[in-house]
């Protein structure tokens, strides 16, 4: 039996600059190739609007209905409904934005009837979301992607997993949540670079307090001094890496570069660290890892995992990272993790003291001088995507079983009455029997077509043929009994090419400004 699974989040998938939403849409894309239905119900929101410029590269391919609000096309095996909203941050997502999400959600719970629905969005809209699943009987898991859902119940849900141990411990510990680690998803094929023959730089990427960007600049002044032929390099992924660097001061308070210099400087950054090369945000990652020797990951607040480590070692590239949260899990050995310095790690914005940085260097120098193939090749090994999926999946197969034998997602809920959920499970049952009576006309008359061969000369006509009577009577029965509820897309043909982004076959309605009004009444 293919199990059925939706994943919700109000955050699109496709955002490349969240490192949460692109590896778990490995995982949505691993769950597909081992033969599991799966669909995603997104916004369009991301953490930083340019991770939404993808979606002007999708709309040119599949040419959506721009009457429509939402998007619908397959991705290698998973079909995606992608709300247009009018704001792009979750903070600032309002009630008509999540009138239009709830509206899809319901049909996907009816329509689609998932037997587990997954992801991640911790507001209180998608709690509610989550407990209308719930009242209908489908079972609940949610992503956590990071340490920032503190005092957080996880109400409804049936599991809550986590990349790494140190953060799953870290809410047991802190909230008495049973957190489940599994692993991380990352794609080996989609970060390995095919030649590494120019590597020369030390690499940060995403250089910003949270992530250490304090300790690479003590490490940078002191390369100046020792090594200044070593060259390091930055690649932006949000914020603004200049207006950062200038924010950052000494354990005394004394800044590092003062904003009446930097006024009349621009580009005193970029002079003062002249041994660091800034590169703009890529989508191809490979290209990063092509010119990097060694990864920094000084991160000073927790990470869920740290996913760029993993992908360094799979380049055979050796890591120098911190010990928060999950990257001792996620270097696994292909590289030195160090407690991050004491006066940072209290102060994102305050850059380590000429002490507590020596045992960076002193490690620092060790990976570049040292041959860590063997290390990185162990790490990647354990931290192999299938290992990962298959480790989720024994929580997950049980729930999934679950949910086929006991949802009810046309009987019961939380939101609609009775007599509305009445409506609606009599359009789902018209909706099913026009869907059968069509499958029945077509075998019908491709039974007729194989059992009087046409004459030569008329194949062209007879395939140009209108649909028989039957088949459009069934279909105007279904039409004429169809509520305000809008059906939502029934399962379409695979695409070919499942690497490419595709238009899904059917589409969801958009709810009528009659049903709008209504809603907006409830």
């Amino acid at each position: 039996m293919a199990y059925k699974i939706l994943w919700y989040s109000i955050p699109a998938l496709h955002d490349n600059t969240n490192g949460a939403a692109i590896h778990n849409k490995i995982l949505l894309e691993a769950l597909a190739a081992r033969g599991f239905t799966v669909k995603a119900l997104n916004a369009t929101v991301a953490d930083d609007p340019r991770g939404l410029a993808i979606f002007d590269k999708i709309v040119a391919q599949i040419k959506p209905d721009p009457q429509k609000s939402f998007l619908q096309f397959y991705d290698k095996g998973v079909e995606y409904i992608v709300v247009k909203t009018k704001h792009q941050r979750s903070d600032e997502v309002n009630t008509a934005d999540q009138g239009l999400i709830f509206n899809i959600f319901s049909q996907f719970l009816e329509k689609y009837q998932p037997d587990l629905i997954m992801g991640y969005s911790g507001d209180f809209f998608s709690c509610y979301a989550r407990h209308e699943a719930h009242v209908r009987g489908i079972p609940l898991v949610y992503a956590i992607c990071n340490g920032l859902h503190r005092s957080f119940a996880f109400p409804d849900c049936d599991l809550v997993f986590s990349p790494s141990e140190a953060t799953a411990k870290f809410y047991r510990e802190n909230d008495g949540i049973d957190v489940k680690a599994v692993g991380q998803f990352i794609d080996r094929a989609k970060v390995t670079a095919a030649d590494r023959s120019g590597a020369k730089y030390i690499t940060l990427i995403n250089p910003v307090p949270e992530k250490g960007l304090a300790i690479l600049v003590k490490l940078a002044q002191i390369w100046q001094q020792r090594h200044p032929e070593q060259k390091f390099m930055v690649v932006k992924s949000v914020g603004d890496y200049d207006q950062l660097v200038c924010r950052l001061h000494y354990a005394d308070g004394n800044p590092f570069i003062s904003e009446e210099v930097r006024k009349q400087n621009p580009q005193v950054v970029r002079q003062v660290l002249h041994n660091i090369d800034v590169a703009e945000h890529t989508d191809d990652v490979r290209l990063v890892y092509a010119l990097t020797k060694v990864l920094l990951v000084p991160s000073v607040w927790h990470e869920a995992w740290g996913c760029v480590a993993t992908e360094a070692n799979f380049n055979n590239i050796p890591v120098l990272a911190s010990q928060s949260g999950g990257l001792a899990e996620a270097v696994h050995g292909g590289g030195i993790n160090l407690p991050a310095p004491a006066s940072t790690q209290r102060d994102y914005y305050c850059i380590p003291s000429d002490e507590e940085i020596m045992p960076w260097v002193e490690a620092l120098e060790r990976l570049l001088n040292e041959d860590w193939s063997k290390q990185c090749a162990e790490a990647s090994a354990y931290n192999d995507l299938d290992r990962s999926v298959d480790r989720l999946l024994e929580y997950m197969l049980p729930l999934m079983e679950k949910g086929s034998k006991e949802k009810r997602p046309l009987e019961k809920s939380h939101f609609f009455s009775a007599k509305t959920m009445e409506q609606h499970k009599a359009t789902f049952e018209a909706a099913e029997a026009a869907a059968a009576a069509q499958a029945a006309a077509a075998t019908q008359e491709e039974a007729s077509k194989q059992a009087a061969p046409a004459a030569p000369g008329t194949e062209q006509q007879v395939a140009n043929q209108a649909a028989p009577t039957a088949l459009a009577a069934a279909t105007a029965a279904a039409s004429s009994t169809a509520s305000a509820l809008a059906a939502a897309p029934q399962k379409p043909t695979q695409p070919q090419d499942k690497a490419q982004a595709k238009p899904a076959a059917s589409q969801p309605k958009n709810q009528s400004n009659k049903s709008r009004k209504n809603k907006k009444k409830r």
